[in-house]
């Protein structure tokens, strides 16, 4: 019967119907070899006019370069592919919900933003905040309070603590759920807290979620006073508009406090499910007026998923609790186009990279980056900056692992540092450089994360949090392998191997 329910599931029929789409492409082009001389002509003709198309976009060049591969090698069947499976813009109904809400939650923003004072305090760094804001439409907060964690067990404890206090909402918009110890746990308390009165807004990403729940379970959650939505429904429509992910982790309680990191809302991120080893996931707990920062973020996703428009000034704090901190953190977003012009959560890495002096250091679940952010990481080496980039050495994904494992060579002759974490996996995203600033979000080193999902994260400047995150660093490079020549060898097959799926690495 479980076999049969998996058969007949919605999943199921959809990636059927996905699959007999792309076999009757694939069998169009074929019939057309039937008029062999025709159709090299027009597939010669139609492949030098997307040639040329590719070239002038103004587009990352590694992405550039799968495309046109294809396009050269295979004109038609290339080009028919690009048209249908390129995107990484979202869509116009989208967009406009998206710019809409920005729109009608500036003066809640903008009203607790002190811009000039936080670039005047970030000195040397202020380019940083500037372009953040002017890109992500955010901008820094002072006098908060925030709490860094090195495992994702510790961060559940506080969620749970945090959960059952809510008074008057709860927000929550995350990539994964999968049913568990943690999400039952959270679960509880959301059905308790919206039978007592609290608005509970969800918004669950639906692809991320496809192995785990089912199709309808928005629906179970709603009869439950949830009010849940998928985002970016997946239907069985052969395109490229399914790139387009929610990525995000965010959880806000009466725009008090929030919660962000690479945290997901399953068993493997409070390390209660070990397949890959030890989990190594880190989060935020934040207090302050950088709440309405994340709130914000929330409420743009949320009415792209509900189509609802709230009633704003129910969920921002307009006089939120100041505390006796130092330092600056400044939450932000990035996405797909047309909303986002630049790829943020690269520029922002690169932007803090450019003022690095002594060191830095990064961890990422994937290391796919395309040649102006390895030629930075280079650079940086190169003049001296310690560079240190962790990775897992547990994979979970093991052809994802193999292009990660094909970029240290390159990066390693700069005199950058590869380190591996044997105990397992390393899914946190974040860094440190000299001592003043950092980084922790949901913002992988791979193109999916840079260019086509929605991300968030937060720069942290000169809190006192940077302490445990820094100890945390030097405690998980201790439990690390630095990757040497002598330990790390390919066979020429390998080689051969990564070197043709590192063509396609952007299109993974």
């Amino acid at each position: 019967m479980k076999v049969l329910r998996i058969i007949f599931s919605k999943w199921s029929v959809s990636a059927l119907l996905f699959l007999a789409q792309v076999a009757a492409v694939v069998i169009f082009i074929a019939l057309l070899n039937q008029y062999y001389a025709l159709f090299q002509i027009l597939s010669s003709i139609i492949g030098v006019v997307v040639f040329l198309y590719i070239i002038n976009r103004k587009e990352n060049s590694d992405y550039k370069i799968a495309w046109l591969f294809l396009v050269l090698f295979l004109p038609l069947f290339g080009v028919i592919f690009y048209l249908l499976f390129s995107q990484n813009r979202i869509r116009k109904k989208d967009s406009n919900a998206y710019i809409a809400t920005v729109e009608d939650l500036t003066h809640h923003i903008e009203s607790i933003e002190h811009n000039e004072e936080v670039y005047e305090a970030m000195g040397d760094y202020q380019g940083v905040a500037r372009y953040l804001k002017q890109e992500s439409g955010l901008g820094g907060q002072m006098q908060n309070d925030i709490k860094y964690y090195p495992v994702g067990e510790e961060m559940w404890k506080d969620m749970l603590e945090e959960l059952a206090k809510a008074k008057k909402f709860i927000l929550m918009e995350y990539f994964i759920i999968d049913p568990g110890k943690m999400w039952e746990s959270i679960h509880e308390i959301l059905v308790r807290k919206a039978k007592e009165g609290v608005k509970v807004h969800l918004v669950y990403d639906d692809v991320g979620t496809v192995t785990m729940l089912h199709s309808d379970y928005y629906k179970k959650l709603r009869k439950e006073g949830i009010d849940a939505h998928k985002f970016n429904p997946f239907v069985p429509i052969v395109s490229g508009v399914y790139n387009n992910r929610d990525h995000r982790k965010i959880m806000v309680i009466d725009g008090k406090v929030a919660f962000t990191g690479g945290v997901n809302l399953g068993d493997e991120y409070i390390n209660e499910n070990h397949r890959l080893g030890h989990w190594k996931d880190t989060g935020l707990r934040i207090k302050g007026s950088a709440v309405n920062s994340l709130s914000a973020l929330f409420f743009t996703n949320y009415v792209i998923a509900s189509r609802k428009k709230p009633n704003y000034d129910e969920y921002f704090e307009p006089k939120p609790e100041k505390f006796d901190k130092k330092g600056i953190i400044i939450p932000f977003g990035d996405g797909p186009r047309p909303i986002f012009d630049e790829q943020v959560g690269e520029a922002n890495f690169m932007n803090i990279l450019d003022r690095a002096t002594k060191y830095f250091y990064i961890t990422t679940p994937y290391l796919i980056i395309d040649y102006q952010l390895t030629t930075a990481l280079r650079n940086a080496a190169l003049r001296g900056v310690d560079v240190r980039i962790i990775t897992p050495h547990i994979p979970d994904k093991k052809a994802v692992f193999a292009m990660t494992r094909s970029s240290y060579a390159y990066l390693q002759e700069a005199g950058v540092k590869i380190y591996e974490y044997t105990p397992g996996f390393v899914h946190a995203k974040q860094l440190i450089s000299d001592d003043v600033i950092g980084f922790v979000g949901t913002i992988n080193l791979d193109y999916r994360s840079l260019t086509h999902h929605f991300e968030c994260g937060a720069v942290i400047y000169e809190h006192e949090c940077l302490k445990d995150l820094k100890a945390d660093f030097e405690s998980t490079f201790g439990k690390s392998q630095l990757i040497t020549k002598e330990n790390f060898k390919l066979s020429f097959g390998a080689k051969a191997i990564n070197a043709l799926l590192a063509t396609f690495r952007v299109l993974f």
